[in-house]
């Protein structure tokens, strides 16, 4: 069911604390538009941002964070078309089904709850009982739901996952999951740095690789392959091939907590973490080739399309980057020629975390 939304501040009001639902902010990053969700408490407080989802049928963007609500917004131009309510605690994950027509969500309450697209959102399932979930993500067909969160186990629901043996990961803080887009593999990885890859139609392991000397904050399959890329507290991202089990390519960021990762195209990525920049990055030769600032928190969430990459902080904003005008600029071909492409070191403190 869809809640009536609480109380905002009055116009007047909300326009001296400079809170207007989903206006956008001058930007530091002229490629980029800056947005804070309206707040929905009585002191005026935006959310932090740690939730992100895009809509695969290229309309809708769905964002949450630690105001226990879900914000349904439009790409185009970022104005708000819902909010849902149901969780009582932080939101920590957001996925849309691969054809639109539903939206889960996780978060530190427990829940699991799907939001039905036809009906206006409203909530067609809501499971509940479960530990803390940090993360949710659709199988490539949409049959399976995966959640991983404080508990040892990978939660694989859908037809013939009932009578299947729990899948244990061996760890209590699970923050990483991801199907490959031939539903081969389904990797999960938190706490030990360990990537555990299943099989998500049997639900046999095949196999637990150390890649990372800290805690595992986020991972993708590349898409098309087997390959997954997982980002690490150590300031890691492991290129890791699932078929021939072995390590591609290692990328440091020296200074930062990685926390989230997101593929712009076959060649590039995106990572973002506690020193509050984003880093572009060239996946064939393990290189920096560019900077996106502008944040004052931590990026906690990436997500992008063909169009745009999508940005989450601790600073309670939203960033919407044009890949078209970032991979164009100056600056990314000055990097991408260089011979040896330059790694900046964080000046910034580790405080900034979670």
């Amino acid at each position: 069911m869809l809640l009536a939304r609480r109380t905002f501040l009055s116009g007047a009001a909300a326009t001296a604390a400079g809170w207007l639902t989903c206006q956008p902010l001058l930007a530091a990053e002229p490629v980029a538009r800056t947005i804070r969700l309206a707040p929905i408490d009585a002191q005026g407080n935006p959310p932090v941002v740690t939730a992100l989802a895009l809509d695969p049928l290229g309309e809708l963007l769905a964002a949450g964070g630690d105001d226990h609500t879900i914000h349904v917004l439009r790409q185009d131009d970022l104005s708000e078309v819902a909010v849902l309510e149901g969780h009582t605690d932080w939101v920590r994950s957001l996925a849309f089904r691969p054809d639109g027509s539903l939206l889960a969500s996780t978060a530190n309450d427990g829940r699991l709850i799907l939001w039905k697209r036809e009906t206006a959102w409203r909530q067609l399932q809501a499971i509940e009982g479960g530990p803390a979930l940090s993360r949710v993500r659709f199988s490539p067909n949409g049959a399976i739901i995966g959640a991983v969160g404080f508990n040892p186990q990978l939660f694989l629901i859908g037809p013939a996952t009932s009578q299947r043996p729990p899948l244990e990961c061996g760890c209590n803080d699970m923050r990483a999951l991801a199907f490959s887009d031939s539903n081969r593999f389904v990797m999960a990885a938190g706490r030990t740095g360990e990537l555990h890859l299943f099989d998500p139609t049997s639900g046999e392991l095949e196999g637990v690789y150390s890649l990372h000397r800290g805690r595992v904050r986020d991972g993708v399959f590349l898409r098309g392959t087997e390959t997954t890329v997982t980002v690490g507290e150590e300031g890691a991202a492991v290129v890791f091939d699932g078929l021939r089990r072995e390590v591609i390519q290692k990328i440091r960021i020296p200074g930062c907590k990685l926390f989230a990762v997101s593929q712009i195209d076959a060649r590039r990525l995106a990572l973002g973490g506690a020193d509050n920049t984003i880093y572009l990055i060239d996946i064939e030769r393990g290189a920096v080739i560019g900077q996106l600032k502008g944040h004052t928190g931590s990026v906690g969430v990436l997500t992008a399309n063909t169009q745009y990459l999508f940005s989450g902080s601790y600073d309670t904003t939203i960033r919407r980057w044009n890949l078209e005008s970032v991979l164009a600029s100056p600056r990314m071909a000055e990097i991408e020629g260089a011979a040896a492409p330059e790694l900046r070191t964080s000046r910034r403190s580790q405080s900034q975390t979670e």
